[in-house]
């Protein structure tokens, strides 16, 4: 596993290119690839790029790739846009995969995995707190083994509010925490789980449930 050389690009984008529109991979992702990064996780811009190499000596093109960024809900979802701070900080604590791709005559050798593992543990050493991913429900036995939890709809329990983040069918949303104070939560009356904690002052009391598709805590 390494960072995406200059060299690589075209074939880290014909890997992309395999995946399905499930991650929904920005249109600028070719032109991000020319970018400085920009910020401590960052290799390509505002982008984690990741690429899975064949054994060292062969000099051979990548055969697995993973784009990361920060969640285009951070920005778009409507309590975001009330609260430009909020984007801010949610941009640095969530990362939201935007395509894993593997080669198919390398497919069923762990690449996907390791590629994921290297991207928790690049994560998680600056400071991040979560990371997530949008699948078909076909993979969700995958990423379940791997720790994450898969729904159509996950809710980010915030301190006035609750952020719901739903995909439209057939697509699944999987999420997985970084860090131990992050919880998953199946809460009383919710419509999937519920994310708690993912900032200090984001916690839920024991007794929080769901009414009327509201939070109440």
């Amino acid at each position: 596993m390494a960072p995406l050389s200059a060299t690589d690009h075209p074939d880290f984008l014909k890997l992309l290119a395999l995946t399905t529109s499930e991650g929904q991979l920005p249109a600028e992702a070719e032109e991000v690839l020319t970018m400085p990064p920009q910020g401590p996780l960052n290799t390509h811009g505002p982008a984690l790029c990741l690429t899975a190499q064949p054994r060292r000596g062969t000099n051979q093109s990548p055969v697995g790739a993973l784009f990361a960024s920060y969640p285009d809900w951070a920005v778009q979802h409507p309590l975001a846009q009330q609260s430009p701070h909020l984007t801010e900080i949610l941009s640095r604590r969530v990362l939201l995969v935007y395509g894993l791709a593997v080669a198919p005559q390398h497919r069923r050798q762990g690449i996907a995995r390791a590629l994921l593992a290297e991207t928790e543990q690049r994560s998680r050493a600056v400071g991040y707190r979560m990371i997530t991913l949008i699948h078909t429900p076909d993979l969700a036995p995958f990423y379940q083994r791997l720790g994450y939890v898969t729904a159509r709809h996950i809710t980010i329990a915030m301190p006035d509010a609750a952020m719901g983040l739903t995909q439209p069918r057939p697509y699944m949303t999987a999420v997985k925490p970084l860090v131990p104070g992050v919880r998953v939560r199946v809460l009383p009356g919710a419509p999937g789980p519920v994310v708690s904690a993912l900032l200090p002052g984001w916690d839920l009391p024991a007794e929080a449930r769901f009414g009327n598709g509201r939070l109440i805590t």
